[in-house]
């Protein structure tokens, strides 16, 4: 019998820490890794500012190598040799240069980590192994991020990983990674008109679209909400969604199934929109057998994206939404969580 072991989400927090620096640092980060149950829970679970000393003191290691042997040369020169001088003053300014990025670099981890480990406080988890291949690709991308928007982004990313393993692949990391703010924000502004459904755990989106209210959305359908053609195109471009602008997809399950030993009362399999759930109540007692829902479908990468996104208020898509419902006979009303829930019909 498998027993899943929970354990605080802080402590996973520092496998995946361990796992993703060392692939950074390699060797230099040995003497750290020995010690890390003690130092880096003092250090995330306090949330420092020095979560990266201990990394720095490795690079230092090396650091001081290059400039033992920087040293050593300058002895054995003649002080007149001004061109072999001048190319051991290069050698000082690579040294500094290092020292800079690397002291940035730690800052920009030491940064996420820290964000991470405030989202995952009090929190326990499954027990499991870090995937060690996405721990590699996420501290050697997340380093260069320096805008504080993107840092939190990333943070949820980390912490969402450690909460739900694989929910966000290596692939959807590199679209990260190249994402710069003017398309960040026109994502921000898709996700917020966008609905979605989650799979029965609620682990993972297995649709999500902005609907189109019953037109094209490659006919600038979404202009007034800043979403025209050539928005939509650059969000594709990015692999944020898919090509054609109007597919559709089925949410008549949002509508309601009958159950045949319990009528009338009508199973409902909730769906997210603006942070929060809905179901879709007929007005009318009219039975729907589908309910084909056209617009601008995320792909894999956008949905894993679209969980750590902020959501903001587009009230006059809100209102058109509701508006578009309510020609089809249709009310939303809202419900606890995304779980499949039993009730009667309500007009």
């Amino acid at each position: 019998m498998d027993i899943n072991v929970r354990v605080p989400a802080i402590e996973k927090l520092l496998d995946y820490v361990a796992s993703g620096i060392g692939s950074i640092a390699g060797p230099m980060l040995a003497p750290w890794k020995a010690g890390r149950e003690a130092d880096v829970n003092r250090i995330l679970a306090r949330s420092k500012a020095d979560e990266l000393r201990i990394l720095a003191s490795g690079q230092s290691d090396a650091l001081k190598t290059i400039r033992s042997e920087t040293e050593d040369a300058r002895k054995q020169l003649n002080e007149t040799d001004g061109v072999l001088l001048h190319e051991i003053s290069l050698i000082d300014s690579i040294e500094q240069r290092i020292q800079f990025q690397e002291k940035k670099r730690q800052q920009n981890i030491g940064s996420v980590i820290g964000l991470a480990a405030k989202q995952l406080e009090d929190k326990s988890v499954d027990d499991h192994e870090p995937d060690h291949d996405f721990t590699a690709r996420f501290f050697n991308d997340v380093q260069d991020v320096t805008s504080e928007e993107m840092k939190l982004l990333w943070s949820r990313i980390l912490a969402g990983e450690v909460e739900s393993p694989g929910c966000t692949s290596i692939r959807t990391l590199g679209i990260l990674k190249n994402l710069d703010r003017t398309t960040a924000e026109l994502f921000k502004k898709l996700c917020s008109v966008s609905v979605s459904l989650k799979d029965p755990e609620g682990n993972q989106i297995i649709d999500a679209r902005a609907i189109s209210l019953g037109r094209n959305a490659s006919t600038n359908s979404l202009q007034k909400y800043g979403l025209d053609f050539g928005n939509l195109n650059l969000l594709n471009e990015y692999g944020l969604i898919i090509s054609d602008y109007n597919s559709w997809r089925d949410y008549i399950l949002c509508v309601g199934m009958h159950l045949p030993a319990e009528i009338p009362k009508v199973l409902y399999c909730p769906f997210q929109y603006q942070n929060k759930y809905w179901i879709l109540s007929s007005t009318d007692q009219t039975t729907y057998s589908e309910l084909k829902l056209h617009g601008v479908a995320l792909t894999r990468a956008g949905r894993e994206l679209s969980r750590v996104v902020d959501i903001v208020s587009i009230d006059d898509y809100d209102s058109d939404l509701k508006d578009y419902f309510a020609n089809q006979k249709l009310g939303m009303l809202e419900v606890d969580s995304h779980e499949w829930r039993s009730l009667r019909p309500q007009v």
